[in-house]
C-alpha cells in the first residue's frame, strides 16, 4: 500500500501524503511575492512609500537628462564694469543672474538695484508693419521693504508712472532695430532694491541700450 498510494482502504480515498511535500516544493519567490502583496494591500502607507520612491527615482533620472541638455547650451560669461558718474560709480553686471535669457543686465547705483532682461523668439513671426516689442517695468513694494496693506498681497496692475517708464524704454529703442527683424522681443525691468535717494527710472532705461 505504501508503494502504491492510489489503493484505497475499505473504499476510502488515500490520505494526502504528498500535500505538505507539494506545498514545500513551491517556489519561494511566489510565496514571498504573495505575502508582500498581501502586506502592501493591508498597509496602504507602505504602498505609498514605494510609489513615492519610484517617483523620486524617475524624477532624478529626468533631472539628470535635463541637466545634460542644459549643459550643452552656451552660458554667457560674467562681466562687470563701473561707470563713473559725478562723485559716484554705477555698477553694471551681466551674466550673474538670468543666464538663460537672451541678455540680462543688473545696474546698481548706491543701494538701488534694477534688473533688466531681454528675451527673443527663436523663429521670426509673420512680417508686419511694426516691430513686435513688449516692455514691462515694475516697481515692487518689496524693493522698499514694504508689503501691501490691502487684502490682496500680490502686486496689482501697472501704475501710471510705470507705464510712462515703459514708454521711455520703448520709444528710443524701437527705431534702432534693423529692418526686417520680426523676432518677438520681450523686455522685463524690475526694481530689486530702492534706497529712496537714487531714482530707478534712469537705471531701467540705460541697460536696455547696452
Amino acid at each position: 500500500m505504501l508503494a502504491n498510494p492510489s489503493i484505497s482502504i475499505h473504499g476510502l480515498a488515500p490520505p494526502p501524503l504528498f500535500s505538505s511535500l507539494s506545498e514545500s516544493l513551491k517556489p519561494r519567490n511566489l510565496l514571498f511575492s504573495s505575502r508582500k502583496h498581501h502586506l502592501l494591500s493591508s498597509f496602504p502607507s507602505l504602498n505609498r512609500r514605494r510609489r513615492r520612491r519610484q517617483n523620486v527615482r524617475v524624477s532624478n533620472e529626468v533631472s539628470a537628462e535635463i541637466s545634460d541638455d542644459v549643459g550643452s547650451i552656451p552660458v554667457p560669461q560674467r562681466f562687470s564694469v563701473e561707470i563713473p558718474v559725478g562723485d559716484r560709480h554705477i555698477l553694471v553686471e551681466t551674466g550673474h543672474i538670468g543666464r538663460q535669457a537672451s541678455a540680462s543686465v543688473t545696474v546698481t547705483d548706491g543701494e538701488t538695484i534694477v534688473y533688466s532682461s531681454v528675451c527673443l523668439a527663436d523663429t521670426p513671426s509673420e512680417p508686419s508693419d511694426f516691430f513686435p516689442l513688449t516692455v514691462n517695468y515694475q516697481e515692487r513694494l518689496s524693493a522698499a521693504g514694504r508689503t501691501s496693506g490691502g487684502f490682496f498681497k500680490r502686486e496689482g496692475r501697472a501704475k501710471d508712472h510705470e507705464v510712462l517708464i515703459c514708454r521711455l524704454i520703448d520709444r528710443p529703442l524701437r527705431p534702432t532695430m534693423p529692418k526686417g527683424f520680426y523676432h518677438e522681443t520681450q523686455i522685463l525691468s524690475w526694481v530689486f532694491s530702492y534706497d529712496g535717494i537714487h531714482s530707478p527710472d534712469c537705471l531701467a532705461v540705460s541697460p536696455i541700450q547696452m
